[in-house]
């Protein structure tokens, strides 16, 4: 049997590398990394230039994630953060369908504002930051210039990866973060099993939106607590705090394709 041919755009990211590391023996991937971030850089998709370069090559498969997933930095830079976040996927949504391509686009469930948990497919979504609204308009408008394309909404990614934007989970267990909201709630996701769950929606031929997260939601502080009892370390130093302002209090998310082990 013949392997795919698998564009891979984010691959430098934290789900970006994992795919890389997990479906490598499956697919024939090629991976585009982020200015500095690998073997192909300079793919810019800044750069009307390379966005063309990348819509040229021949895929059987294109997955993207990638992203500006920084609420800080989506907020600074509002025109980059849109056309990464949410031009960039139409464009290559449309061009999948052109060419009747499988096309798959990562989103998050801070599309959701966290008022009126939990969260399926069905539910409406009404975002509380300008990071959240990008991804929510690149979904919309994936799914209408390729009604055949998959959306994946997934919650915070939770594991070891390659890249060098760490996970919440590595954070904790190194130390790096302390301080942990008990007014959060979030479905942690283990990256490694979201990758793997991405041949079998693709199997199944699933297009549209699906959610795939951690089943259980947990306050941020919860987890790191659980996260460091599991690895058998003290939990004392962890601070307690609430969350900031714009923060959304739950977001229970109760999709399709889920996984009870959270704990990585």
């Amino acid at each position: 049997m013949n392997r795919l041919l698998v564009l891979l755009t984010g691959a430098g990211g934290r789900l970006g590398s994992v795919i890389l590391d997990e479906l490598s023996d499956t697919w024939d991937i090629i991976p585009v990394f982020g200015s500095g971030e690998g073997p192909l850089q300079g793919f810019d998709l800044l750069s009307s230039t390379r966005r063309r370069e990348l819509l040229g090559l021949r895929f059987d498969l294109a997955v993207n994630a990638a992203a500006i997933s920084s609420p800080a930095e989506c907020r600074e830079r509002p025109a980059v953060c849109l056309l990464v976040n949410t031009l960039w996927p139409r464009l290559l949504a449309g061009v999948c369908r052109g060419r009747s391509v499988p096309f798959v686009h990562f989103s998050s469930d801070l599309v959701y504002s966290g008022a009126n948990p939990p969260y399926d497919e069905t539910s409406h979504a009404v975002p509380l930051s300008f990071y959240g609204w990008s991804k929510l308009a690149a979904d919309e408008m994936v799914m209408r210039a390729n009604p055949d394309a998959l959306v994946v909404r997934t919650s915070v990614l939770c594991g070891e990866t390659r890249s060098k934007r760490t996970t919440f989970s590595h954070d904790v267990l190194c130390g790096r973060i302390r301080n942990v909201w008990v007014d959060s709630w979030r479905n942690h996701t283990p990256v490694r099993w979201l990758a793997r769950l991405l041949p079998e929606l693709l199997e199944r031929g699933r297009s549209g939106l699906v959610i795939a997260s951690g089943k259980c939601a947990r306050t941020r502080a919860a987890y790191a607590e659980a996260l460091l009892r599991a690895h058998g370390m003290p939990t004392d130093h962890l601070i307690l705090e609430y969350s900031p302002p714009g923060i959304p209090s739950s977001l229970d998310l109760r999709g399709t394709h889920s996984t009870g082990d959270d704990i990585v």
